[in-house]
């Protein structure tokens, strides 16, 4: 039977260790990146799906306004939802239209030099999108001049107004002057799409609106009535919003284009029409975020295929020198370089193979167990998971043959020739490819740090990822380990001489097995070296990311629980004083201002209290923020005021019409609670009012003791003239966020793979170095060396090689961490983080990560002692197996 047994196949199962240890490395090679791959398509997908989910109504709306009359409306209408149609194609639109008529002077009002005023309204929807508090919805009046025209209000409107279900009331035209009874049928709470995140107007979510001249309502009628007495020449929109839920990410800048395409369609035939979106832009920047996370993932994917390589070829390379006698008289004795580079090919295909079939079942097992996010896996099809199943395990044979194949061409008396010479370094050293390396690598991380991202503008005007960008990682532990092992020769002729003064056996022959034969200690040396740079940068990208999504949070939100109200609403403080937990209130007023020609956020806060209340980064500023809200009380003749960078050279403010002089007390790089890359303006709330510039709370900034806040928004309940932004919810979204986190999950499994591969490489390096050593350690028994001198022996060697492998390789990330981590840390847009990141190392994490991997590796050293052990030294020297 064993006759019939293939020789490729006997020859693999001669060498049963490196045969497992080879199909262990392409198995978890292949497994781990067909992984990854499927992660990264999921994370993308699912991201963009989310996106798109969460995006505001405001932003996913198509508008489209002009002043229309009774006789033109209709066309309009028309001429609006046919391109909206055929613009968009597949992809269903939801389209609805609302006007808002003249100007109407409140009863009592019409005489007045400044009336209060009110405007009619009709919503197309409105009915269907909200919730009727009383009354009833109100029915076409007719066209009769003279007719009581029906009217609701909305819950805001009928609490600014007085006004209830039933009320009667008598306005007039500002510019016809004309009376119109209305009678107010009911009163409503608006839903989307005309809710606090949707398309509705000021007046109607407000109820009233101040600014020249104060605004209450609208009074809402209905289509028919509108168009029947209201349509002189007033303002109307169409709202069409798309239903992207079945959107793919590839079509998404295709699908711009045909938003974007909107409005000549629409000019066309209406010159006066305007037509304004944010969804081309949204939709071409989800696009890029795609790409950018897409691309960052590959980061850890090109590190993890480069220590596999390196794995991969150690292992052949072992396979190959422990062969290299047999495969000399093998070709001394008429062998073929042909037919042994076939037999080679053929035994690496044997363990390749059932690696390439038994991959893409396993991948999605393996990030079910390693996958740290909610991430909805969205595999691609099954053919082409096989396709790079299949090419990652060919790449694997390759690697496994090649060593095999060039030692084929080596006959007996050479190979005699050339035992036992071993080169004080590689071949790459002395060919200087770690300096090559070195100068590629550093050009790839500055592009990184230049760019922002792993992704550059192509010849054709797109995106598209950058190789050596997205390679700059990964070279960058390649030469930096490769540089490191420029260390081993002298450092280990620096232990050998200071070991060679003592008189401890073990010390001295380990230090010298080390100092003679440093190539052999190389491989490992790398290869633990570049799987702890993994590990490590992989915790320190992180924690890094980690704390910046709380630095986002905390600046975005500006404190504990940001509470936005409507106008005069001082009565609350109070309530929010008695709130669980609560150790501060502040009420702020938040508005836009006009600074240097350029709108601005202007903040009012009650400055005594704000230092115990913003969150502000200590390094946004290099002043204190207790200084800073010192100086904001200050009095002076011009107004004490904090602003961003930009700003600082400024004299003066305008502040709705007045112009206020100011005085810069402080600059900060950004302001916390507004958007980033918003110029803002920080000034105590009674200062203002000094100024007379009269200014209520619009916001009240809350601190809660430990930062916890669910209790007190628990309390809070459901209040629909509340906005509350919660530090928790908003952490918890930004982290829970695919394209943002998504390079968390191919860290994880990265660096997973990483020590797996180290260790795999050290036990059949170790292993295999022994097992040729048998002789020298069955002689050395012989001549009386005990077994713990044995144990010393080889803990010797070994933990040269551990201790130089775990302090480069932490040495290399901390390097690799400072210059690379900080660029690929970006929001979920694929945007700059603002604060800017901060680079964090977890050090107990680290420390805890080496100890393990010391104790683990000393472990395998001690179970090699102890095998080497259990066999007499007569059996191993009659054997000859050190020929």
């Amino acid at each position: 039977m064993r006759g019939r047994t293939p020789m490729v196949v006997r020859r693999a199962l001669s060498e049963p260790l490196l045969l497992i240890a080879a199909l262990g490395s392409v198995l978890l090679a292949t497994t781990t990146l067909v992984a990854l791959m499927v992660y990264a398509v999921s994370v993308t997908e699912d991201g963009v799906r989310r996106a798109m989910e969460t995006a505001p109504l405001a932003t996913r709306v198509v508008t489209v306004t002009s002043s229309v009359t009774s006789a033109d409306f209709t066309r309009i209408d028309g001429l609006v939802r046919e391109q909206v149609a055929a613009r968009l194609g597949d992809v269903p639109a939801q389209v609805t239209s609302s006007a808002l008529s003249d100007s109407y002077a409140m009863p009592g009002q019409e005489k007045a030099e400044r009336p209060e005023l009110t405007r009619f309204a009709t919503y197309e929807g409105l009915d269907r999108h909200s919730t009727l508090l009383s009354g009833t919805w109100p029915a076409d009046a007719g066209a009769a001049p003279g007719t009581t025209v029906q009217a609701s209000v909305s819950e805001a409107a009928a609490r600014a107004m007085s006004l209830s279900a039933g009320d009667r009331l008598r306005v007039v035209g500002r510019l016809d002057g004309r009376p119109v009874t209305v009678r107010i049928t009911g009163v409503f709470r608006p839903g989307d799409p005309y809710g606090d995140s949707g398309i509705g107007d000021e007046l109607l979510l407000a109820g009233v609106q101040n600014g020249d001249y104060t605004t209450y309502g609208p009074l809402v009628v209905s289509a028919g009535t509108f168009l029947d007495r209201f349509t002189t020449s007033v303002s109307a929109s169409w709202h069409a919003v798309p239903d992207l839920s079945g959107l793919p990410r590839e079509r998404l800048r295709p699908f711009a284009g045909s938003v974007a395409a909107i409005e000549p369609g629409v000019r066309s035939s209406c010159p006066d029409c305007t037509v304004t979106s944010l969804l081309p832009d949204m939709l071409t920047q989800l696009d890029r975020a795609a790409l950018v996370a897409r691309s960052t993932m590959l980061v850890p994917v090109l590190q993890l295929l480069l220590l596999a390589a390196y794995a991969l070829t150690l292992t052949a390379r072992l396979l190959s020198d422990h062969r290299q006698m047999e495969v000399a008289l093998l070709r001394s004795r008429g062998g073929g370089s042909v037919r042994l580079a076939v037999l080679a090919g053929g035994e690496a295909l044997l363990v390749a193979l059932p690696c390439a079939v038994a991959a893409p079942f396993l991948a999605p097992v393996l990030l079910r167990l390693t996958s740290p996010t909610d991430v909805r896996l969205s595999p691609p099809s099954a053919p082409a998971m096989f396709a790079v199943s299949a090419a990652v395990a060919l790449a694997c044979a390759v690697l496994l043959a090649l060593p095999a194949i060039r030692s084929a061409r080596r006959t007996y008396v050479e190979e005699r020739g050339a035992r036992g010479r071993g080169a004080r370094q590689g071949i790459l050293q002395r060919a200087g490819a770690d300096l090559v390396l070195l100068v590629l690598a550093g050009l790839a991380i500055w592009q990184l740090r230049h760019y922002g991202a792993p992704v550059t503008s192509t010849a054709g005007g797109g995106l598209g990822i950058d190789p050596l960008i997205v390679a700059g990682p990964a070279l960058a532990l390649l030469c930096g380990g490769m540089l490191g092992l420029r260390l081993l020769t002298p450092a280990s002729a620096l232990v050998e001489r200071l070991t060679a003064r003592g008189t401890g056996l073990a010390s001295a022959l380990g230090s010298r097995q080390v100092s003679r034969r440093p190539t052999r200690y190389s491989g490992p040396t790398l290869l633990l070296t570049m799987a702890v740079a993994i590990g490590v940068l992989s915790l320190a990208t992180g924690s890094t990311w980690r704390a910046s999504q709380d630095d986002q949070a905390r600046h975005l939100a500006g404190a504990d629980l940001r509470i936005a109200v409507p106008p005069g609403g001082d009565a609350r403080q109070a309530a929010y004083e008695t709130l669980p937990g609560v150790t501060a209130v502040a009420g702020v007023h938040r508005s836009v201002a006009s600074m240097g020609g350029g709108d601005v956020t202007l903040l009012g806060a009650d400055a005594a209290k704000l230092g115990t209340i913003m969150l502000l980064r200590p390094d946004l500023s290099d002043t204190p923020l207790a200084t800073l809200t010192s100086r904001l009380q200050q009095k002076g003749a011009a107004l004490p005021v904090v602003v961003t960078s930009g700003l600082a050279q400024l004299k003066t403010i305008t502040i709705g019409s007045q112009v206020v002089p100011v005085h810069v007390a402080g600059t900060i790089a950004a302001m916390p609670g507004t958007a980033a890359g918003t110029p803002a303006v920080l000034a105590d709330l009674s200062a203002l009012r000094a100024a007379k510039v009269p200014r209520d709370p619009t916001e009240w900034w809350i601190s809660i003791s430990g930062h916890d806040t669910s209790r007190a928004v628990t309390a809070l309940g459901a209040d629909p003239a509340e906005t509350v932004t919660d530090l928790g919810a908003l952490a918890r979204r930004l982290s829970d966020d695919p394209l943002a986190a998504g390079l968390q999950g191919a860290l994880t499994l990265g660096f997973a793979a990483a020590l797996a591969f180290a260790l795999l490489g050290f036990l059949v390096n170790a292993a295999v170095s022994a097992r040729e050593r048998r002789a020298e350690f069955a002689l050395l028994r012989a001549l009386g060396v005990t077994f713990r001198q044995m144990i010393a022996l080889l803990a010797v060697e070994q933990s040269f090689v551990i201790a130089l492998s775990l302090a480069g390789g932490v040495l290399l990330a901390g390097v690799v961490a400072a210059v690379v981590v900080p660029a690929i840390v970006l929001t979920g847009q694929a945007t700059a983080v603002t604060p800017p990141v901060l680079l964090d190392i977890p050090w107990p994490t680290v420390t805890v990560l080496i100890l393990t991997i010391a104790v683990s590796l000393m472990v395998v050293v001690g179970g090699l002692a102890r095998s080497l052990h259990r066999r007499g030294p007569g059996g191993v020297l009659r054997t000859g197996e050190d020929r």
